[in-house]
């Protein structure tokens, strides 16, 4: 999709628990925002300028990200502004209106403990008891 400047506004990632789709997402994500300082262009530049061809050492696949530009390093903490999470949460206190950002620290570490946690795993880590997770029309709403 990358490769062929196919990529659409949304992409679901299915699997069933244990099947690292949500890691999958996660490297996608990054492999989409990396902006390596030394990558030798695969096809022409879409503003018609000539593009320098650098050296084979200097190189980067273009099927992987780089793992080291800034893009990519923001990626792999959990901090990149330009990738967003929504997952399921639960109010703080009663009447409490929660968004996955009130959350963010909490999932941050849990991603970083168990990269392949289900919703499950996720409620107890923030100790939800028997409370019901949601992702709320006010996260939809933050969202958009």
């Amino acid at each position: 999709m990358v490769q062929h400047n196919r990529l659409s506004h949304a992409l679901l990632f299915l699997g069933k628990e244990g099947s690292g789709a949500l890691q999958l997402a996660m490297a996608f994500a990054q492999f989409i925002t990396c902006k390596p300082s030394t990558v030798a262009p695969a096809e022409p530049s879409l503003f018609g300028e000539p593009e320098p061809v650098l050296p084979i050492q200097n190189q980067v696949s273009s099927n992987d990200s780089c793992g080291t530009c800034p893009s990519c390093k923001k990626a792999q903490e959990l901090v990149h502004p330009d990738i967003h999470f929504s997952y399921p949460v639960i109010p703080r206190k009663s009447g409490d209106k929660p968004i996955a950002t009130d959350y963010i620290t909490e999932w941050r570490e849990f991603i970083k403990l168990n990269p392949y946690g289900n919703v499950y795993d996720w409620l107890q880590f923030i100790n939800a008891e028997n409370k019901q997770g949601n992702i709320t029309a006010l996260e939809c709403n933050d969202i958009l």
